[in-house]
Formats: structure tokens, sequence, C-alpha cells
């Protein structure tokens, strides 16, 4: 195969690793940092009223996500009370119903509001009819009035908007303006049923503040505009479009919160409580709310358990790629090909130290077993199946006599696999046999340099977070590898030995 052939190779795995990294970084907002936090609210809605020994019907509004904000964690609490939801109209819905009901009732309502990193387009919407403005004749002569007014001085819905808003906020007194205000109602509602009387479709939008922890939180209010395909929101108040900053939309149009039918109102407790939870946990629910199928079909679409299982796997990629480097180019000596990375983990499970310190007993004392056993002149297959029993026995024992020692750490070396340390000790009395006691030693330490070494790389906490979050990262580590396979230049533990060629001494 020619070097091409593995250069394109290598360039694809590399753009759609790269390509599905970013994709799910920046548009999926899974974190970068294993420390990310992001802020949510929690809202928890208190409703209590008196029954009247009468069938019961309460419709509560009900807040849905939105562009910036996301809701998940709904839950209701109503004991006795049939619950169902709905979406009649511009507006979500919560009915709760009793057969019969007496004395004080409480239903609560929460939901955890999460802040997206990125903003969505505002969603198409088709045109909306527009309501009547239900002014009476001296009432729409006034309007009529303004909107002859502004209609000659403005540009688009826009331009109207701002300029309507503006005069009903420094309203004359005898002004239309200030006859429409004197008959009821804030300047928001005023200025809806004007738009309504102009052929605009407008409505009003009842939001509640997203900020520090309170409780008897108020709703703002704002409007909504149809201006070009989509509900734009816009602030009386400062005579802007965009909704009050940190305000989530909860219900649109002039229904109060809350309607009941068989009892009385008697309290309405609104509380909202800022919580600061990791960005990867926020972040998941998120996308399992939009039913995304690459969450669906990954690692987060499988069990919590079966995902704690690929922590450890996934972060063996890292090691093996470290190993590559360090054989291929930089010429360390190991016992087998990927031994090391195997003993990195079991000092992920022992700590660095104690597994140091267990690994080079358990070797020690297997070696001396092994040398011993040489002198017998078994065959391959039984000397092997003799030096597993003699680790088994030996880690049993080390165990057995920490315990009682009382260092409990002694208990880990279980962890480490038997066969890699059976391995091991046979691997190192061949090469003692063959090359000497010097060799055997060199590629020993060697192998416990680079164990050390990966076990420092694969325990990174951002090593861990990356390979875990972001799987598709590892296709880039795929690419390095192959890449690495048709290296053949020096290494750099055998430039010493050509400097002579250089004319160095």
């Amino acid at each position: 195969m020619s070097k091409k052939h593995l250069y394109i190779l290598c360039g694809l795995l590399i753009l759609i690793g790269v390509a599905l990294t970013a994709y799910r970084a920046i548009v999926l907002e899974f974190p970068t940092s294993p420390q990310e936090t992001t802020a949510t609210w929690r809202i928890e809605t208190r409703l209590e009223f008196e029954a009247r020994n009468a069938p019961v019907r309460m419709v509560l509004m009900l807040p849905r996500s939105e562009p910036g904000l996301t809701l998940f964690n709904e839950s209701f609490v109503s004991p006795g009370y049939g619950v169902v939801t709905s979406s009649p109209t511009d507006n979500r819905q919560a009915i709760f119903s009793k057969r019969s009901a007496a004395g004080k009732q409480v239903i609560y309502y929460s939901a955890v509001v999460h802040r997206s990193l990125t903003r969505d387009d505002l969603p198409k919407s088709p045109a909306p009819r527009v309501r009547p403005s239900g002014f009476s004749e001296i009432q729409n002569a006034a309007a009529r009035q303004i909107i002859r007014t502004i209609e000659s001085q403005s540009f688009d819905i826009e331009t109207f908007s701002r300029l309507l808003f503006s005069r009903l906020k420094t309203a004359a007194e005898g002004s239309p303006e200030y006859l429409l205000l004197l008959s009821g109602g804030t300047r928001a509602e005023i200025g809806v049923r004007i738009m309504a009387a102009a052929a605009i479709p407008a409505r009003l939008v009842n939001g509640l503040a997203l900020g520090p922890d309170r409780r008897k939180a108020k709703f703002s209010r704002w409007i909504e505009i149809y201006d070009d395909n989509v509900w734009r929101p816009f602030d009386p108040e400062t005579n802007e479009f965009g909704k009050p900053q940190n305000h989530l939309a909860w219900w649109r149009g002039k229904a109060s919160l809350a309607a009941l039918t068989g009892g009385r109102m008697t309290d309405t407790d609104i509380a909202v409580r800022q919580v600061f939870v990791h960005s990867l946990q926020s972040a998941i629910e998120a996308q399992k709310r939009a039913q995304n199928k690459l969450v669906e079909f990954s690692v987060f679409g499988l069990p919590l358990q079966t995902q704690e299982e690929y922590r450890l796997p996934l972060t063996v990629p890292i090691g093996i790629f470290l190993l590559v480097i360090l054989r291929n180019v930089v010429g360390m000596r190991t016992f087998g090909t990927f031994m090391p990375v195997l003993i990195a983990l079991a000092f992920r499970e022992t700590q660095l130290l104690w597994g140091a310190i267990l690994f080079s007993s358990v070797v020690a004392v297997g070696l001396l077993i092994r040398f011993y056993l040489e002198q017998l002149k078994l065959l391959l297959v039984p000397r092997l199946a003799s030096v597993v029993i003699v680790v088994i026995l030996v880690m049993t024992a080390i165990s057995v006599i920490s315990y009682k020692l009382g260092f409990d750490r002694g208990l880990s070396v279980a962890l480490f696999p038997i066969v890699i340390l059976a391995m091991t000790i046979e691997r190192m009395t061949v090469i003692w046999d063959e090359k000497g006691p010097k060799e055997a030693l060199t590629q020993a330490a060697g192998s416990f340099f680079v164990a050390v070494l990966c076990y420092l790389v694969m325990n990174l906490g951002i090593v861990r977070h990356w390979v875990f979050v972001f799987p598709e990262s590892l296709l880039v580590v795929l690419a390095a590898t192959l890449a690495l396979g048709r290296y053949s230049g020096y290494r750099l533990v055998e430039l010493p030995r050509f400097r002579v060629l250089a004319g160095k001494k």
C-alpha cells in the first residue's frame, strides 16, 4: 500500500474526528473541561387554595423551552389529583382535577431551566389571525388617529412598534394615547390592542426573571410582535426588541397563572433557586430531551453502569499511543508490546506508589522461583503454569501478611492481572538467559518507566474527560498511530551512537 493511500486515510480520520468533536463541543455544548459548571435555575411553584367540598379543577400555565433556555426535570406533586398536560393554544397547561375535595389543598410544580451556550434562531411560525382590539367606538377613533400618524412616520413594523410605545410612554394629558391609557390596562396591554387595530399581530408575554435565589418571585411582562414570519420579543420599558435579560417566557396572554374551579385561591408562591451543576450532566439532559440521535447512539445512550465500565477502556488508546512513541521514536526497550499499558491500568486501581512496591515484590519473588524451576528442566507450558500458580500464591501471601500488619493497601495486589505478572517474570528470565542480566534489567526498567508514564498520562483528569465525552477524538489518535507506523528514522536513544558520523565526539 502506498504512502499516499496511508496519508489520505489519516487525513480522513483526522477530519472526521475533529468535525465530530467540534460538533459535540460547539453545537451540543458538551464541556471541554472536567471542572466546567453551568448555571441552572430550579423553579418551584406552590399553589394553595380552599376547596368547597365539590369537584375541583385547576388549570396551571406551564413554561416551555425556548431559544437559549432549555426546560427539563419537570415534576408535579398533587396528592389525590389527576394531572394531564396539553397545549391547546400558544401556552402549555397542566390540568389538575379531583372528583371532590374540601379544606386546604396544596399543589406543587417544579422544573429546572438550563441556559444554552448557543442561541438558536427564533422559530418560524405561520401567520396568526389578528384578534379584535376590543375598543369602544371613541377608543377606536383615538386608536385610528394614533395609527394614521405613526404609519405616516414609520418605515416597517419595527419602526412602527418603537414609535407607538415611545408615544405611549410620553403621553400628554388630553392626547389620544392618554385617553386610551385612562381606559385601564398597562402600556403593554394598550399597545397590543392598538397594534391589533392596525392589523399587526402582537401578544402579551408573562415571564419570570432568572437570577439570585428568592421567594415570592413576581412575573414581568413584555410583548411579542409578529414580523417576518417570527414572533419577535419587544420590551416596552426599554423600547428595544428583545426580551428582558435573563427572563424565561412562562405563558402568553392576559390570563392568570392559574384558573381554579371549585375553590378559592389563598396563596401563590414562586421560588427561584440558582444551582451550579456539572456542564456534562446539563448538556446530556438537554440533548436527551431534544431526542438528539447522536447522543442516543453514543456512550451516553447506555445504562449508567455500562457507561462507568467504559471510562477505563477508553483511556487505553492514549496509553498505547504513548507506548508507540516511546518504542518507535524514543527507542525505549520493554517486555512485550502492550504489557506496560496493562501494568499502568493496574496502577490506576492500586495507586502508583503502592502499585510499584507490590509489582516489584511479586516480580522479584516470582523471578527467584522461576530460576529455581529452570533447574527442573520443565517444558514451556508446564513451566508457565507453574509460574502462574506461584504468582497467585505470592499475591495471596502478600495480601494476608499486609492485612495482619495493618497495611490495607496490600490487599490491592489482587488487582494486578495475574497472567501479565506471570508473563513478565517468564519474559525477564528468558532475556536473562539469552542476553544477560544487564539487558534483562534494562528492559525491566524500561517497562516500569513506560508503565509509570502511561499511568500518569492516562490518569490526567482532562484526558479521562476528553476520551469519555469526546470519544471521536480517538480517531485523531488512530490517525497519528497509523502515521507513526511508517516511521523508520533514528530513535532518540540511538543518536549518541551516530554522532561520530556527523564528525562529533
